[in-house]
């Protein structure tokens, strides 16, 4: 395994259709939109034809990106195939873009399989919003090898989560940075442009049985290794097991504060993208009073 040593680079910042992410712009937030019943967090789950008014309102409360999934990764979640989760994401696309033009928001779309990536930037691409996509793929391009030269022919911005086998099954600092290292160096081989067109995730969450909560506490604590890897950073800690774990909550729906607390800490330690289900007033105000202190810190 290469061991990483804390190499920080200059000013990370890159920009993608006309958004700015990096240390030269606010931190951005990600709303998470759900179309899969199988979802943790029940709270985060909108039928399809609700897609375009969650739409509006997330990005009413300054929501940089939207996420849409139509399938859960959650541990023991319920098997769907390809074509469902296919289904899932044309119908809540199609309802979301036919009703409410989202202009210059980015549409980042959660899969690990090319079928549902092409359909999604087809879609998008037929309301003339190609240019607003981004892949989100919790994989690191290991579940569906395709995707991959499927990115290199399309040349569209990806988040690379932190995976080797399955999904979020990095243990510890060393691991997470060698496979993140490994997707961005196979897509370089590719072809692809890496350098302005990657953002990633070091894949905060109980992906696995074995990762518990210290392993979490510690990628929080120590966000800012990972601009070693010169690339924007995206966490996504909403309401996690993790916090959980810390505050004896087993429900979702009382993890709200804790994820607060997280999210301050994330993105003192250089988080630049915040992926949320609470796509709040609240949210928006620990985010900039966190930057704040961070920019004053280190001015």
């Amino acid at each position: 395994m290469r061991e990483w040593l804390l190499v920080l680079p200059g000013e990370i910042n890159v920009t993608i259709h006309q958004t700015g992410i990096g240390d030269g712009f606010p931190v951005r937030l990600m709303g998470i939109i759900n179309v899969s019943s199988e979802s943790f967090y029940k709270g985060s789950v909108y039928a399809s034809e609700g897609v375009a008014r969650i739409a509006e309102q997330m990005i009413n409360n300054n929501a940089s990106i939207l996420d849409i999934g139509g399938r859960s990764t959650a541990p023991h979640a319920g098997s769907i195939t390809v074509d469902e989760e296919k289904d899932r994401v044309q119908s809540a696309l199609g309802t979301l873009l036919s009703a409410y033009d989202i202009k210059n928001t980015l549409i980042s779309i959660d899969t690990q399989y090319r079928k549902v990536a092409e359909a999604a930037f087809s879609m998008m691409h037929s309301y003339g919003k190609e240019k607003n996509f981004i892949l989100n793929d919790v994989s690191c391009l290991c579940t569906d090898p395709s995707l991959g030269d499927w990115l290199a022919d399309v040349h569209k911005p990806v988040i690379l989560m932190a995976s080797h086998h399955v999904p979020g099954d990095s243990l510890g600092i060393q691991e997470t940075l060698s496979d993140l290292s490994r997707g961005i160096d196979l897509l370089e081989k590719k072809g692809f442009s890496t350098t302005e067109k990657v953002i990633i995730d070091p894949a905060i969450g109980k992906w696995i049985g074995e990762k518990n909560s210290p392993y979490d506490l510690e990628l929080v604590a120590r966000l800012k290794e990972f601009r070693v890897l010169n690339r924007p950073i995206l966490v996504g800690i909403s309401r996690k097991s993790f916090i959980g774990s810390v505050l004896h909550k087993k429900n979702p729906d009382t993890r709200l504060q804790g994820t607060l607390a997280a999210t301050a800490i994330a993105v003192f330690n250089g988080a630049h993208i915040v992926r949320t289900h609470d796509m709040t007033e609240e949210t928006m105000d620990v985010v900039t009073v966190s930057q704040a202190v961070k920019n004053h810190s280190f001015s």
